[in-house]
């Protein structure tokens, strides 16, 4: 009886933990220590709350990039003798993290109960102390742990017991806790037990039909269905309208995507995307005045699943099932959405040259294309309003940030993520819908790391080749709409001009097929070729069909100068005296004050 009371007692915490923050994450596999939290953008704060299967102390940390404890912002509490304590810490080793000078983090409420310790507390994005992460838009990697026994005192603990880490999207979530899902129905869209292949790489594309329906309904909710065991083969995949006549035998167990054995899949592979998924993602719910459309005369009926399998260990005979679970109402919103892939050209042309610690690649979807494509939307002024992004690299990528230009002038960025992981591509819910306007350029960077590689990377479908896309998520939705990308040839054409004129150029670069020992001097002339580019070809033209052949890249009639930034956004700065902290904070700006002073008694 005593334990039915217990776990009754714990459901309602949780129930009441799940109404009180709009936020949570479950931590680690075995449900141990939950994550929950709200956002106050006005004050700037986060209100956390960890919950841990201890009666001893509770740790959570914000780690770097690389998601190591060493290098974390800490904060450790406990519950003793009915008595709250929460403690501010920097993880400077692989120990008991000293406590900090200045303490920004407020305990507001604890509890200790059923074997569990709850607690509460708040701290600003930016605290201004040095021995603070400051919490920002994109990833953030968050260290975790707990041992059994409360402390002896501030600064006499033992080591941990239990430990992880874990990514989450800590300020680009959306609050799900008023969504009404009352009258939704669902339906699955999977693979058919596909056996996955030994390749490496596979894509897999499945013919698939929706719902019959005879009015218009919009898709509300897409939720990922990955068959458990798989988690490790399941790359990211995407799903396609699919328009057309096709015959019962093409709804079979599917084809490889880019093979010619069903003529029937090569009508759907590019054409409108309706949903994507990657590895890390999470549910993904449609604002309340958006959804994507079915059932209208130019909606799809079928729909056409990419499936990316990555099977690096070749292993043979794994079946799979994946794919997801897409929820769908009557009761329509204001707007029909969209999605478009912008950035850099999926080809072989797109390199990254071993061993270097930090290149970048750039892409543009030129205000030539905006222009004609985002006129006539049904928005007030015509263009698009974006309400999410999925920033979407490979192996060495390890930041990705997206800009917004208007007649040279740089606006608020759409999406970044200065701690890109693999492992975790979630869409990132923007706080504020943006307007990209018929003219904007939408500029997008990638950063990568390949000192890992000793040979060139090339843009390409493998989890080891690279991408550089962000899949903006949008309304109202504009018909054909998938890609809006830039390509660039000119930087490895010179380099092949310099170092191997004798090689013969052809419609795919080849230095990808080349075995070349890489120098410091062709890296740093690769990166200056890239920075001396003038004119491009924009990705809408380049999709179309014009470019075939190795002379039309250099026909000025299909190039365009690049865009270029006139007016940049000044750099946000919270905290304008750094390195400081409490008192010597104030004791500075009295100083300046001071200086002020004596230089304007001096000018007098």
């Amino acid at each position: 009886m005593l334990g039915l009371l217990l776990f009754v007692a714990n459901s309602i915490v949780c129930a009441d933990l799940h109404s009180e923050y709009a936020h949570h994450a479950v931590l680690d596999a075995e449900e141990k220590m939950m994550l929950y939290w709200t956002i106050d953008w006005d004050a700037e704060t986060v209100s956390f709350a960890v919950e841990a299967e201890t009666t001893g102390w509770v740790g959570l940390g914000f780690s770097t990039g690389s998601g190591q404890m060493i290098g974390s912002d800490v904060v450790i509490g406990w519950v003793k003798d009915n008595k709250g304590y929460l403690t501010d810490r920097f993880a400077d080793a692989k120990a008991i993290p000293p406590l900090d000078e200045q303490q920004d983090y407020e305990l507001t409420g604890f509890q200790e109960s059923g074997g569990k310790t709850l607690l509460k507390f708040k701290r600003k994005f930016d605290t201004c102390d040095p021995r603070d992460r400051k919490l920002e838009v994109g990833s953030t990697k968050v260290v975790f742990a707990y041992h059994s026994e409360d402390p002896g005192s501030r600064t006499e603990m033992k080591h941990h017991e239990f430990r992880g880490i874990k990514t989450i999207l800590l300020l680009n979530n959306m609050d799900k806790r008023n969504v009404d899902e009352t009258g939704w129905r669902k339906f699955d869209l999977t693979a058919r037990n596909v056996t996955i292949p030994v390749n490496g790489t596979t894509y897999w594309c499945s013919l698939l039909k929706g719902p019959e329906l005879k009015t218009k309904h919009h898709i509300t909710k897409i939720v990922p269905n990955i068959q458990k065991g798989n988690e490790g083969f399941v790359h990211h995949l995407i799903l396609f309208e699919c328009n057309g006549n096709f015959n019962e035998s093409d709804f079979d167990q599917g084809v490889m995507c880019f093979s010619r054995a069903n003529m029937a899949y090569l009508k759907c592979q590019y054409s409108t995307m309706v949903a994507g998924w990657a590895v890390g993602g999470d549910v993904l719910y449609f604002p309340s005045h958006v959804g994507h459309p079915m059932g209208t005369s130019d909606s799809p009926k079928n729909f056409l699943l990419q499936m990316h399998y990555d099977n690096p260990q070749h292993i043979e005979g794994q079946k799979d099932s994946s794919g997801l679970t897409i929820y769908y109402t009557d009761k329509l919103r204001k707007y029909d959405a969209g999605i478009a892939a912008v950035g850099v050209g999926v080809n072989s042309w797109m390199i990254v040259p071993p061993k270097q610690k930090d290149w970048t690649s750039v892409g543009y979807c030129m205000h030539q294309c905006t222009e004609s494509s985002f006129k006539s939307t049904g928005l007030p002024g015509g263009g698009i309003n974006v309400f999410a992004s999925t920033l979407h690299t490979h192996l060495a990528g390890r930041a990705s940030w997206t800009k917004h230009v208007r007649n040279g002038k740089e606006l608020p960025e759409i999406a970044r993520d200065d701690h890109y992981d693999f492992n975790f591509q979630d869409a990132q819910v923007l706080r504020k819908e943006i307007n990209i306007q018929p003219g904007d350029d939408i500029i997008h960077y990638c950063k990568y790391d390949s000192m890992d590689r000793d040979r060139l990377i090339k843009g390409g479908e493998s989890t080891r080749e690279e991408m550089c896309l962000n899949f903006l998520l949008y309304y109202p939705r504009i018909p054909g709409l998938s890609f809006c990308d830039t390509s660039f040839f000119e930087p490895s054409i010179k380099l092949l001009g310099k170092y191997f004129a004798k090689v013969n150029i052809t419609s795919r670069n080849p230095l990808v097929k080349m075995d070349i020992k890489w120098t410091e001097e062709m890296a740093a002339d690769l990166r200056r070729y890239h920075s001396e580019v003038k004119t491009v070809i924009p990705g809408c033209w380049l999709y179309s069909g014009n470019i075939t052949s190795v002379a039309d890249l250099k026909n000025p009639k299909y190039r365009v100068p690049v865009p270029k930034i006139t007016d940049p956004l000044p750099p946000a700065d919270s905290c304008p005296i750094t390195g400081t902290s409490g008192a010597d904070k104030h004791c500075s700006c009295a100083v300046v004050v001071g200086l002020l002073c004596v230089v304007i008694g001096v000018l007098k």
